[in-house]
């Protein structure tokens, strides 16, 4: 384990709010609402795909990640 003994109480914190994009922050989040916003728009077919893909991947990941793929 790392400690840092340089930087104030909460930098990181301080960090992650500067960059919400950043270290892997939110990003399931910013693809559903993308993926609503596909469907809002009326793109059902389009929404449909992106839909079944997500999932695929979704799997395949979580495969990977449990030493199965």
């Amino acid at each position: 384990m790392t400690i840092d003994r340089e930087s104030p109480p909460g930098a990181w914190a301080e960090e992650l709010r500067a960059a919400p994009w950043g270290y892997g922050q939110s990003q399931a989040k910013k693809i559903e609402v993308a993926l609503n916003n596909v469907h809002k728009a009326g793109l059902w077919e389009e929404y449909k795909v992106i839909q079944m893909e997500l999932n695929v991947l979704k799997t395949e990941l979580e495969l990977l990640r449990n030493g199965r793929g």
